[in-house]
């Protein structure tokens, strides 16, 4: 084989070592070759013919920092390799070529007899060849070792994803917690992974694979971890044993300990043991935080499920006893409609026959205060219906009875109503001028007590001027289902002292009454009262006032009430 057949075959060579070995066993006949040794970048050997060659420090040197191909007598340059030469062929004249194989690659250094390098330029094409083949072989290896960890970290992101699944799918923490010591020990090549939460001031072992016994005992590393809040590291002593002898117990050479945390929170710590020496990498550090994140995240869920399981119970406690006291409440009511409101029309009967003489005449005296027995006779009823009337609001069972009917007549009864009450005060009452109004379709004695609690308050809290009624309707048009979607307004406005801002709103809270309204009278329920039988009805109950200049209330009423109400 002359060089150009050897340059070929190093051409045509897939590993530069297995093509080393050819090229020695080759050249050695054709050319003498004793020695073939391929250095690396770092002056290493890389490959060797034959396995046992090897060159002084002095030759490796020259090789490394030979800029060009260099030929060298080994008797007077490097003895050493010289003297090795002479003793195994019989022969001390060799000389060493050196050819750089360029940046990354290293060089070729080949031991030979002297004169087998003349044709320099055949052994440069050699290089080049052998330089190729390196490369291609460095190249290789690089997309061998890239391939390699994208396959692992193929699989470790499956491995994650399935954990992470099986961490949304279950609400039972051991299950989750087993699952992500498994999976630590298999995707970290440990020997055994523990799972350790903090309860009470204490860390206990809830998980764990790989163990040689049962872990029963606190875990000292564990906690030491859960409190750094931070990775530590357990490395085995002069003895062979990790200064842990919970961990000792179980043959750990090198350990790694990560915190079980979110968002801020400590849980606990994940602990992985080798029971033989283990170089970690941060690799390692960052997958078992992602693992541990798992479990942290399975053991807040699952204490997140139990305080949504004790709230639960809890609020259906408190629903059950609600339902009871609703239910009492309703029977009270019921009790009191029949109890109060018979007795006390009784009372109201029996008074007017004796205020009307039927039994005879009555002394002035006597007939004064039968007739202040009478109003406050009455105006304890007054209460007792207004509480029966919001009872049944909150409640939900009062009954409507919709029928067809004419604001204006509804109005005129009201009137009739109130006009006793407005002439014993001396105040007016007047009906401005009465728009044509079309029908409406609604309950119309509710509409006479919503009426007649506006009529009443603003003949009440009324001292000069006088109280107005007016009315509007708008929102002409038909509905979707056919029906009338227009509306109705009734305007009642007094000259009173008027209401501040701040309290417009609370008039309609029940048993609330702005100051200087408790001197005339009432119990606070009869806005309330009107407001919620007007959203009933489907409209609304508003008030506009200024104070020092009276108050205008507007009840709103719809054509029709939607199905709903």
């Amino acid at each position: 084989m002359d060089l150009r057949d050897a340059t070929i075959r190093i051409y045509e060579s897939s590993d530069p070592g297995d093509a080393l070995h050819a090229l020695g066993r080759s050249l050695a006949d054709c050319f003498g070759v004793r020695r073939a040794v391929w250095l690396n970048a770092d002056a290493r050997p890389a490959a060797a013919w034959p396995q046992d060659a090897h060159l002084s420090p002095a030759l490796a040197a020259f090789a490394a920092e030979a800029a060009s191909p260099s030929v060298r007598p080994l008797a007077s340059d490097f003895p050493a390799n010289a003297a090795e030469n002479a003793g195994d062929a019989g022969d001390a004249g060799a000389d060493a070529l050196a050819l750089p194989l360029g940046e990354n690659a290293g060089a070729l250094v080949l031991v030979a007899r002297s004169g087998a390098f003349a044709e320099m330029e055949k052994w440069e094409a050699l290089g080049k060849a052998f330089a190729l083949a390196a490369g291609r072989h460095r190249r290789a290896r690089q997309v061998e070792e890239e391939r390699d960890m994208l396959r692992q970290r193929a699989e470790e992101s499956e491995a994650l994803h399935v954990l992470g699944l099986a961490a949304n799918r279950t609400l039972d923490p051991d299950e989750v917690l087993t699952l992500v010591a498994r999976f630590t020990r298999t995707l970290l090549g440990a020997h055994y992974v523990t799972v350790n939460t903090l309860a009470e001031g204490r860390i206990r072992t809830v998980a764990a694979v790989g163990l040689r016994v049962d872990a029963t005992a606190d875990d000292p590393f564990a906690a030491r971890v859960a409190a750094a809040r931070k990775p530590l590291t357990l490395q085995a002593d002069e003895s062979g044993a990790v200064p842990e002898p919970y961990h000792a117990a179980e043959g750990m050479r090198v350990g790694l300990g990560v915190p079980l945390a979110l968002f801020g929170e400590t849980f606990g710590a994940l602990v992985i043991g080798y029971r033989r020496p283990y170089d970690l990498a941060p690799r390692d550090t960052r997958l078992a935080l992602t693992l541990a994140g798992h479990a942290a995240v399975a053991i807040s869920n699952a204490r997140l499920h139990g305080a949504l399981a004790q709230r639960t119970r809890e609020l259906e406690r408190a629903n059950e006893e609600l339902r009871w006291t609703t239910e009492a409440k309703d029977r009270f009511f019921a009790s009191m409609s029949h109890e109060l409101r018979t007795p006390l029309n009784s009372i109201l009967g029996y008074q007017s026959l004796l205020l009307e003489g039927v039994v005879g005449e009555m002394p002035a005296q006597v007939k004064s205060f039968l007739e202040r027995a009478q109003k406050s006779t009455r105006n304890l009823l007054h209460l007792v219906n207004d509480v029966l009337d919001l009872s049944k609001l909150e409640a939900g069972k009062m009954e409507l009875v919709i029928v067809p009917a004419r604001v204006r007549s509804i109005v005129e009864e009201v009137l009739a109503t109130i006009e006793p009450l407005a002439a014993a005060r001396q105040i007016a009452v007047e009906v401005a001028p009465w728009p044509p109004l079309p029908p409406i379709e609604t309950d119309a004695d509710r509409v006479r007590q919503i009426l007649i609690n506006l009529l009443s308050n603003a003949v009440k809290f009324t001292d000069q001027g006088a109280v107005t009624i007016t009315a509007a309707h708008g929102g002409d048009g038909v509905s979707g289902d056919g029906s009338l979607a227009g509306w109705v307004e009734v305007h009642v406005a007094d000259t009173g002292p008027g209401i501040a801002s701040e309290n417009q709103e609370r008039i309609f809270h029940e048993f609330e009454q702005i100051v200087g309204a408790t001197s005339r009278g009432g119990t606070g329920l009869g806005l309330p009262i009107s407001r919620k039988l007007a959203r009933l009805l489907g409209g609304d109950l508003t008030v506009d006032s200024i104070p020092g200049h009276g108050s205008t209330f507007t009840l709103r009423l719809p054509l029709r009430p939607h199905e709903h109400h």
